[in-house]
């Protein structure tokens, strides 16, 4: 069963947003492996930490490692190909309009 994010981080329940992230940086500044040496001990209470914040502030907890999410949009983008370019429609009007701005301004500077 997950533990309680609110009381993984020590807030009363419904805290607000602010006071969510304010704690969660002070907690995470206290128990960072990097601080605390690389202790069993600590990357598990930092990474209850973390887990309690993304569960609180309704973010999905990833598939996998960084290195296997990496390796599938790699996938996903060598299957897709090279994105084929055409002439943007958009920059077709504007520079129109700009050459018809053009043609105005010669019409005036006749008058």
């Amino acid at each position: 069963m997950a533990k309680d994010p609110y009381r993984v981080l020590g807030l009363p329940y419904g805290a607000a947003p602010g006071v969510v992230l304010e704690t969660y940086r002070r907690l995470v500044k206290t128990h960072h492996p990097d601080r605390n040496g690389n202790s069993p001990e600590s990357t598990r209470r930092f990474q209850e930490i973390q887990l309690a914040f993304e569960d609180i502030r309704g973010r999905p907890v990833p598939d996998g490692s960084i290195e296997e999410r990496l390796a599938k949009l790699q996938a996903e983008l060598k299957e897709q190909g090279p994105h084929k370019r055409g002439e943007d429609p958009s920059l077709t009007r504007v520079n129109s309009l700009i050459d018809g701005l053009d043609d105005l301004a010669s019409s005036l500077d006749k008058l």
